[in-house]
C-alpha cells in the first residue's frame, strides 16, 4: 500500500531538510571543474538546463546522503561533521547513474533527456569519472582534529568497498540480460551489490564516523543490509507497475530489455506448460521484446501475481530492518525519521 498524502508530506520534509547543506558541499567541489564537465554534472543534478542556464529540475530523492546524516545525528545529536561523507555518497550514486544510462542506453532520467543523449557518450563517461574522483576529494574535508583518524580511515574503506561492489553488481546485471537461468539467490546478490551496497555504505559510514561501539555499528549494518535489498525490490516493482509521470522513468524499458528483476524471475519460475515454453523462447534470444511479446509478458506477470510476490519480499526485509532499529534502542527524532524513511522506501510511488 502506498503512503498517504500526509505521510508523503512528512517524508518530503525529512528528505529536503538537509538538501541545501548537501548541495552546497557538492557544488563547492563541482564548481572547480572544467567548463564542459561542470556543465554536464550540473545538468545531471538538475541545477542547469541543457544550455547550462540556471534551473531547478528534479534531482532525485537524496535518500543515501540523508540516511547517512540521520544515523550520525541519531548517535551524536548533530549531523554537520558527516556532511563530507553525505556529499561523497551522493556523488558516487550520481557517477554510477551517468555510466548506467550509457550502459543501458536509457534516453530519459527524471523526466529529462539523459546527459549522454545531449553531449555524447565519451564526454559523459569522462564526466562520470570526474565525479568519482570528486567523491574522494569530498572525504578530504573530514577533520582529523575533531574526528579520530581511525574512524576517518574506516569511512574511506567503506566508501571504496562500496564502489567495488557497485561495479560488480552492474556487471552481474548486464550479464543477467543474456543468461537464460537466473535464480532468486543470484538476483539478491546482484541487487545487494548494485543498489543495496551504497545505502549500506551511507548508513554504516554514519555509524562508524560517530562511534567506536561495535554493537551499535553492527546493528546499523544489519539494518542497512535489509533496507537496501527492500529498496531495490520496490524499484523493480515501480519499474514495471509504476506511474511514469511520478517516477520519471519508463515502465517498459526493463521488460523490453529482458532484465531479470525479481518479478520476472518469479514469473519465469511459476509459469507452466505452453506459457513456460513460450516465455523461455522469448528470453533465449538477445533481441529486445517486441510490443506483442511485451504485452504477453505483462499478462504472464499478472497471472502469477508477481507484483504481490515481489512487494511481499520487500516487506519481509523491511520488517527485519525495523526489528534491528528497535534492538538499537535509541529514542530520538533522527532515529524515528530513519524508520520513517525505511517505511517510505518500501511503499514509495517514485
Amino acid at each position: 500500500m502506498e503512503l498517504s498524502v500526509n505521510k508523503m508530506s512528512v517524508m518530503n520534509e525529512i528528505l529536503t531538510r538537509y538538501a541545501a547543506d548537501i548541495d552546497a558541499a557538492i557544488r563547492g567541489l563541482v564548481d572547480e571543474s572544467a567548463y564542459l564537465i561542470r556543465g554536464i554534472i550540473n545538468y545531471h543534478f538538475g541545477w542547469v538546463d541543457e544550455n547550462f542556464q540556471p534551473a531547478n529540475f528534479n534531482r532525485g530523492k537524496m535518500i543515501r546522503p540523508v540516511v547517512n546524516l540521520l544515523v550520525y545525528e541519531a548517535i551524536t545529536g548533530d549531523y554537520k561533521r558527516s556532511l563530507p561523507v553525505a556529499a561523497s555518497i551522493e556523488i558516487i550514486h550520481n557517477f554510477s547513474l551517468l555510466h548506467d544510462d550509457i550502459e543501458d542506453n536509457d534516453i530519459e532520467r527524471r523526466g529529462r533527456p539523459t546527459a549522454w543523449t545531449i553531449w555524447g557518450k565519451p564526454a559523459v563517461i569522462n564526466a562520470g569519472d570526474h565525479l568519482y574522483s570528486l567523491a574522494y576529494k569530498a572525504l578530504y574535508q573530514l577533520d582529523p582534529a575533531r574526528i579520530p583518524v581511525e574512524r576517518i580511515f574506516s569511512v574511506y574503506r567503506i566508501v571504496n568497498d562500496a564502489c567495488l561492489k557497485l561495479t560488480e553488481g552492474q556487471d552481474l546485471d548486464l550479464q543477467f540480460e543474456s543468461l537464460q537461468e537466473v535464480s532468486t539467490e543470484m538476483y539478491l546478490d546482484m541487487v545487494y551489490k548494485k543498489t543495496g551496497t551504497l545505502i549500506e555504505a551511507a548508513i554504516l559510514a554514519g555509524a562508524e564516523l560517530a562511534t567506536s561501539d561495535a554493537e551499535i555499528i553492527q546493528n546499523y549494518y544489519d539494518f542497512a543490509h535489509n533496507i537496501g535489498l527492500a529498496f531495490q525490490i520496490r524499484d523493480d516493482v515501480l519499474g514495471i507497475w509504476g506511474d511514469t509521470g511520478t517516477t520519471g522513468k519508463s515502465v517498459v524499458n526493463d521488460l523490453r530489455r529482458k532484465k531479470k528483476t525479481l518479478p520476472v524471475i518469479y514469473m519465469l519460475d511459476q509459469s507452466t506448460g505452453e506459457r513456460r515454453e513460450r516465455l523461455r523462447r522469448y528470453y533465449a534470444t538477445p533481441e529486445p521484446l517486441s510490443d506483442s511479446e511485451l504485452e504477453y509478458v505483462r499478462e504472464c506477470l499478472e497471472l502469477v501475481d508477481a507484483q504481490h510476490y515481489a512487494q511481499g519480499v520487500a516487506d519481509s526485509y523491511r520488517q527485519q530492518s525495523f526489528a534491528v532499529l528497535d534492538r538499537i534502542g535509541t529514542s530520538n527524532q533522527a532515529q524515528a525519521e530513519l524508520k520513517a524513511i525505511a517505511e517510505f522506501l518500501i511503499n514509495r510511488a517514485y
